[in-house]
């Protein structure tokens, strides 16, 4: 959606649907207070005032809004209003914020799994209302992309390096399909996967991909466990993996990877990230 036809309704009954699924009982604390503030706002300059700013919406990095809400299970999830792959528009989204590397050995580790996938879960039921209350959310953005992808507005865009095969791994599929379609439009030859397993069973086979956009936080095997598996294998060293995030990583993630996209991102810079490593790996 457009940020000129969003408005402070839109945002509010966002809001309510979220709490209404990640809080059946009523909010408490920090969760009531930041409810009420967004409430207490009749316009978007005063709701931006209560949101946490992820980004200053520069070429690199699209805009993008937190809330931090939770759940009755977990503080730390948030809502997310987002500029995501195309210049002005917006998206509802949840960042269930439970990417945290727990040691598989730790007494706690088989609780933790448990709750991302009810996350995972609360994720999908909320997301689903807002669509069903036509609010705008990822499945736009896929439908906004493969729109674009039809119509062939990005065709002037294609590089030497059409042709080439890319594999978009991202949890969310609407995001991932929504990728591989921009990628399609500039002439890759694009597959998707939507979580870490399904990348290294695919990355077992031949031909493998040029490159890997390869989101951190997946189901199974995150991002940084697919990294290393991905370059202890010969056969799999040398491909270029473009780590996306909207995650603090540490330095030896980043060091794994041959570059690394901050989320949200425009697509001209996914574009253009990919085009580079494509170069520097045939000049390599």
């Amino acid at each position: 959606m457009k940020l000129e036809k969003l408005t402070p309704a839109h945002v509010k009954q966002a809001v309510a649907i979220y709490m209404e699924h990640a809080w059946p009982g009523g909010a408490k604390g920090a969760s009531l207070t930041t409810v009420k503030n967004v409430e207490a706002e009749d316009s978007l300059r005063g709701l931006r005032s209560v949101f946490e700013t992820g980004s200053s919406g520069t070429a690199a990095r699209g805009h993008r809004y937190c809330l931090r809400l939770g759940n009755e299970r977990y503080p730390w999830m948030k809502f997310v209003l987002q500029e995501y792959l195309v210049d002005g528009e917006f998206f509802f989204s949840i960042d269930t914020h439970d990417d945290l590397r727990i040691d598989p050995a730790t007494p706690d580790y088989d609780s933790w799994c448990d709750l991302q996938r009810y996350n995972r879960g609360l994720k999908k039921r909320i997301e689903e209302q807002w669509a069903a209350a036509q609010l705008p959310t990822h499945g736009d953005l896929r439908a906004i992309c493969e729109g674009l992808e039809r119509l062939g507005s990005d065709r002037e865009r294609a590089t030497a390096h059409h042709g080439k095969r890319v594999l978009v791994v991202d949890d969310d599929e609407d995001v991932a399909c929504g990728e591989a379609a921009v990628l399609r439009a500039i002439g890759y030859q694009v597959e998707t996967a939507y979580d870490g397993r399904q990348v290294l069973d695919r990355m077992a086979q031949d031909p493998l991909p040029d490159l890997v956009v390869l989101d951190f936080g997946m189901p199974e095997f995150d991002g940084e466990e697919v990294m290393r598996r991905l370059r202890a294998d010969s056969r799999t060293a040398s491909v270029p993996l473009l780590l996306a995030t909207a995650s603090e990583i540490d330095l030896a993630t980043i060091q794994r990877a041959s570059g690394v996209l901050r989320k949200p991102y425009p697509r001209s810079v996914l574009c253009g990230m990919i085009e580079r490593l494509l170069t520097d790996a045939a000049s390599s």
